[in-house]
């Protein structure tokens, strides 16, 4: 149900009635996240990725309705506020409870999106942690020294190689088949 046509609600409800399955969208788009992460399926990771760039796109879009029908609402009303719009006494009762259960609703699914994004970050880098101590350990195995600079890394692993490579010339050469 959407408010009656001359309440000056409808245009907000507008928004907010696609506004709800799009913040459920990307909350899900969340939970597969964390699914795939924890699972390690990068592939999977970058394809839950993709499906919450496209339904934050989608949010940032009706986010941005929303304000401009909150802004008009309130110069009509003379008010500064979600609150203040609905508490307006030139809106319906009705319409006031049914866009409040709205806006309780969104005002959840945003707290639920905070939360759950915030619970991926720290997932995240954790495995981003991981990933580079695991570098870091390899890298020590192989006897390449543990450096945060791409060009030195660069050049130990060509001087690695070099040097290997002139161990397996001088040991061909020390064979009976070389001398």
């Amino acid at each position: 149900m959407t408010a009656s046509p001359e309440s000056p609600l409808t245009g907000l409800e507008a928004v907010l009635v696609p506004l709800v399955p799009a913040l459920e969208r990307l909350h899900e788009a969340q939970v597969e996240q964390r699914r795939v992460i924890v699972g390690g399926d990068l592939n999977s990771i970058a394809a839950a990725n993709a499906t919450i760039e496209e339904a934050s796109a989608r949010v940032a879009t009706l986010e941005q309705r929303r304000q401009t029908a909150q802004e008009e609402l309130e110069g009509q009303l003379g008010v500064h506020g979600l609150r203040a719009v609905l508490d307006a006494a030139a809106v319906d009762p009705t319409d006031r409870a049914r866009l409040g259960r709205q806006l309780g609703h969104v005002a959840r699914l945003v707290q639920a999106l905070r939360e759950q994004g915030r619970q991926n970050a720290e997932l995240l880098e954790a495995a981003i942690g991981l990933a580079r101590k695991t570098r870091l350990t390899l890298q020590r195995l192989g006897g390449i020294d543990a450096t945060y600079d791409p060009l030195k890394t660069r050049r130990q692993l060509a001087a690695h190689r070099a040097r290997a490579a002139l161990v397996n010339q001088t040991s061909l050469l020390h064979t009976p088949e070389g001398h």
